[in-house]
């Protein structure tokens, strides 16, 4: 990790705007070395400065929509995205991080929390995600409590996808949703969740 992490912030909310690079200048080792207010300028400063860290608001005026804009800043050579928002439905996030960002916060994280998940990402760590946003068992849906049992009962992907009718990508994006739901890091750690739980010992429907 860089003895000082620079940072770009965009963000079209003036307030959020002034209060994160006032915040994050405070906080060692952070250095904020540009910020914009749209899409377009924010692309042209991030290829111009190719900073480590991209602080991005969801929802910006710009010529792109959100998934093509987070895609555009993923490609920044260098550069990693940690994407700060006030939307908060977990299918959502997925799309985010699945093309390409590393983080995804809410706007009601304080100052200490984004300067913790920035060195998080710098440290190499993916999918760092506001715990407000991780919820639990309650928040599995019946398609994925099946996931979970085939998993438990050691099914690959690929005999997941098989017989459920779908593709192993499907699958793997639903396990994916699964480990932002339930704050895991691997796959291994859910199968070791769904075993825990009980999954291995209950019938898989066929």
């Amino acid at each position: 990790m860089p003895e000082s992490i620079s940072v770009l912030i965009v963000e079209d909310h003036q307030v959020t705007l002034d209060g994160l690079k006032m915040g994050l200048s405070s906080q060692a080792g952070l250095d904020v070395v540009g910020s914009a207010t749209t899409s377009d300028e924010g692309l042209e400063l991030a290829d111009k400065l190719r900073p480590d860290i991209i602080l991005l608001d969801l929802h910006l005026p710009g010529k792109q929509g959100p998934k093509s804009m987070i895609q555009s800043f993923c490609n920044i050579a260098g550069s990693r995205v940690i994407v700060f928002s006030g939307e908060s439905r977990m299918a959502f996030i997925q799309t985010v991080l699945a093309v390409g960002a590393a983080g995804y916060l809410l706007k009601s994280e304080t100052i200490s929390k984004v300067a913790e998940t920035i060195r998080e990402v710098m440290g190499g760590k993916r999918f760092v995600i506001s715990k407000e946003l991780i919820g639990g068992e309650t928040n599995v849906t019946r398609s994925e409590q099946d996931v979970l049992k085939m998993l438990a009962h050691g099914m690959k992907y690929q005999d997941i996808a098989d017989r459920r009718t779908t593709s192993p990508a499907t699958v793997r994006k639903q396990c994916e949703l699964l480990l932002l739901k339930l704050g895991l890091n691997s796959r291994e750690e859910l199968i070791a969740w769904a075993v825990k739980n009980g999954y291995g010992s209950l019938e898989i429907e066929v």
